[in-house]
């Protein structure tokens, strides 16, 4: 459990959201910059009802709004060395999400998410499939085995927990970025966040001295 004085980011990221994959450099320097710790948080959000439902029920309309997204997620991806291509499905996270907090619990998130999300955008990873789950496990240096007793006894709790966290500091997407009960949705707030963060910092330095 965090001491009561620490300053801690609650940062929240969906597998599957092309924006989370690109705020995740930024954020992650952002917090070695402040010198503040982020507890990341898998977010599964509803891609249906934002996007039009399932590929094949979109208007022309929602596809226009996605092939833009896309077009501009490749722009930002660029300008971070990063590969994004378009999603052919609405993939389900449950278990990826699952896995995620699994290797955040055993200190390997990013082990696992960094080659996960990678792979994930040049559409080279199942997000679905338990056999690449478990390989993507053993390649972050944990016991597959371990994993699995995780998924059967504890997986579905922690992850309703995970979720349950999100909904009550008002997470409605993602990346969202919590600080001290204060949202901020997008990667494109981190600089409001950091103005932020740097701010409580300075009055927590102040007030200790």
């Amino acid at each position: 459990m965090s001491p009561s004085n620490e300053l801690v980011v609650d940062a929240f990221i969906d597998l599957r959201s092309p924006y989370s994959y690109l705020a995740l450099k930024p954020a992650r320097a952002l917090a070695v910059r402040a010198g503040i710790r982020f507890d990341w948080w898998p977010c599964i959000t509803d891609f249906r009802s934002a996007y039009g439902g399932e590929v094949d029920q979109r208007s022309a309309r929602d596809v226009a709004k996605l092939k833009y997204l896309y077009m501009d997620c490749r722009r930002l991806a660029k300008l971070q060395g990063l590969t994004i291509r378009s999603t052919t499905k609405l993939w389900d996270a449950t278990l990826a999400s699952q896995a995620m907090l699994y290797a955040k619990a055993k200190g390997r998130l990013w082990e696992f998410c960094d080659p996960l999300l990678a792979a994930f955008w040049r559409r080279e990873f199942d997000l679905e499939s338990g056999a690449a789950v478990d390989a993507a496990i053993s390649s972050a240096g944990m016991v597959v085995d371990d994993w699995h007793d995780h998924l059967e006894q504890r997986a579905e709790q922690d992850l309703a927990a995970a979720t349950a966290h999100a909904e009550r500091l008002g997470v409605f997407g993602a990346p969202s970025f919590v600080f001290q009960g204060e949202l901020f949705w997008g990667g494109d707030r981190l600089d409001l966040l950091e103005s932020r963060l740097m701010a409580a910092a300075g009055a927590q330095a102040s007030a200790s001295t």
